[in-house]
């Protein structure tokens, strides 16, 4: 018996390692080949430097889109406005408030003017001796009230009426309503912050002509002023020239002797006040009036009021409610509106039904989308 492996057994076991070696290199090399037979090569593309297109990039002003919030624009002055109001050429006189009928804080010696009468009343601008300027407001027919200071009789359905939209209107604050100063609880006579521009009326006639920035400069502070009073369960239901006050160079909503309470339903609600030419639909057909109000869609009046507000100023022409059924009209003058974005923007205030009509949140962050496209810098 031999132990160990001689050099015999040594070289037996080397040639097997040998060959067992080379089957695997041989068995690896296979398969390399045979996945790079399956690869399909692409070859390179070379692409001339003069080709290749890079894009520039934005200034960093640009880089991120401007927006404009309604906070910015609040407050904002109107440019090339007319001075001189009032034109009034004398008709001055001297009245003397006792406290039993005039509102608390404005009894005493005022003079007074009259700067006019509307649908509802007529106003006055009074100074007193200590240099207050306001304005005195009272319904027709009680001018006397004013004018002599003369106590009349009024029925208790008028001061009630009277009593509760003041107790409405002094509890709006918003920079673009006209403030009420005050009121009488024992006679028709209201109090109002003086307009020493006068109503945006009063500027048209003088000549006027707003810009298209002072456009949406208006549309977007009364779309604010309108949105805030719709919260308060309020809508305004005669929103007209005559009826927007400017107050040192801004534009405010005044005379709510329209106004329409929404906090509780009653059959009264369906008579809205209304001024031809700038109606809504709902205020002519009593189908959709009705229907307005069963869905609780009453303050769609004043988003058709104030597109046709916007229209007006833009084109000097309104489509009435009575004319909203017709749809050649309607098209004709909305194609007078240049910009397309406003334009459309309009067609649909404009809707005939008030369903169909956007709430005044959604226009105002139309008209501002559009304001900060156009004149954010």
């Amino acid at each position: 018996m031999r132990y160990g492996l001689n050099a015999s057994d040594w070289l037996i076991i080397g040639s097997s390692l040998i060959s067992a070696a080379l089957m695997v290199s041989s068995a690896l090399t296979a398969r390399r080949r045979s996945r790079e037979a399956k690869i399909k090569v692409v070859p390179e593309v070379k692409v001339p430097v003069s080709e290749v297109k890079v894009k520039p990039a934005l200034p960093p002003s640009m880089s991120v889109e401007k927006k404009i919030s309604i906070e910015d624009l609040l407050g904002r002055r109107l440019s090339g406005l007319v001075k001189g109001y009032p034109d009034v050429r004398g008709g001055e006189f001297t009245v003397e408030f006792p406290s039993k009928i005039a509102p608390v804080g404005f009894s005493g010696v005022w003079e007074c003017c009259r700067l006019g009468c509307g649908g509802w009343g007529c106003t006055y601008k009074c100074s007193s001796e200590e240099g207050r300027v306001v304005v005195f407001k009272v319904p027709r027919g009680y001018e006397d009230l004013v004018e002599s200071a003369v106590v009349p009789t009024v029925s208790e359905k008028l001061m009630k009426r009277i009593v509760d939209t003041a107790e409405t209107i002094s509890r709006l604050m918003h920079p673009h309503i006209l403030r009420l100063l005050g009121y009488s609880n024992r006679a028709p006579l209201l109090v109002y912050e003086y307009a020493d521009y006068g109503s945006l009326e009063w500027q048209l006639r003088r000549g006027w002509k707003p810009s298209s920035r002072d456009v949406l400069l208006i549309a977007i502070q009364l779309g604010d002023a309108l949105r805030y009073i719709h919260s308060r369960g309020v809508v305004h239901c005669d929103i007209k020239p005559s009826n927007i006050f400017i107050v040192d160079g801004v534009v405010k909503l005044g005379d709510f002797s329209g106004l329409v309470k929404l906090v509780s339903q009653t059959s009264s609600h369906s008579k809205f006040a209304y001024t031809p030419g700038f109606r809504a639909p709902e205020q002519v057909f009593s189908d959709l009036r009705r229907k307005a109000i069963e869905r609780g869609l009453e303050n769609r009046i004043d988003v058709y009021q104030l597109g046709n507000l916007i229209l007006y100023l833009l084109t000097e022409e309104t489509i009435d409610g009575e004319d909203a059924v017709d749809e050649g009209k309607v098209r004709g003058i909305l194609g007078r509106v240049e910009d397309e974005r406003l334009r459309e923007l309009l067609r649909s205030m404009l809707a005939l039904n008030p369903w169909d009509r956007p709430s005044m949140d959604e226009v105002l962050k139309e008209l501002l989308r559009i304001y900060g496209e156009s004149y954010a810098s």
